[in-house]
């Protein structure tokens, strides 16, 4: 099993990103910044319009990017962790199953064939799902567990 806990300096550098999931709510920012323009042609208070671009620009310029998984074509990366320093590097033929468990906190849950568990604290069942069944759609448990 080539599966391992490593340092993110010690991730692969030479493979492609095919796609990330990160903490920070940039649709929502941009669907606020929308309604600040919009807000100029409904003739509500321009103040109101102002306050919400500004808003936006200033969350999405400002707060930090947390990524919490990215994939490649071999492997995904799992972040989050209470050391921002290391994360898990999963091959994808090292994955046993996996399922998402969702209720007043998600986690994404990913079971290695050596026995071992993962889990990722996560925050949208569509996203997450949407994106581990990309790349490991055959592995998926389905239904909350």
């Amino acid at each position: 099993m080539k599966s391992k806990e490593l340092k993110t300096y010690n991730l692969p550098a030479d493979d492609l990103l095919i796609s990330r999931i990160d903490a920070k709510p940039n649709i929502i920012f941009l669907f606020l910044m929308l309604l600040g323009f919009l807000s100029f042609l409904f003739k509500i208070p321009n103040l109101y319009g102002i306050m919400m671009i500004v808003t936006a620009i200033l969350a999405m310029a400002y707060m930090p990017r947390v990524v919490m998984i990215e994939f490649y074509q071999d492997y995904l990366v799992l972040y989050n962790r209470a050391d921002k320093k290391n994360c898990f590097l999963i091959y994808y033929e090292d994955v046993a199953s996996w399922y998402y468990k969702w209720g007043t906190r998600d986690y994404l849950y990913i079971e290695l064939k050596d026995g071992t568990t993962e889990r990722l604290e996560a925050f949208s069942k569509t996203l997450f799902e949407s994106s581990m069944n990309r790349f490991l759609k055959e592995k998926h448990l389905k239904g909350n567990r």
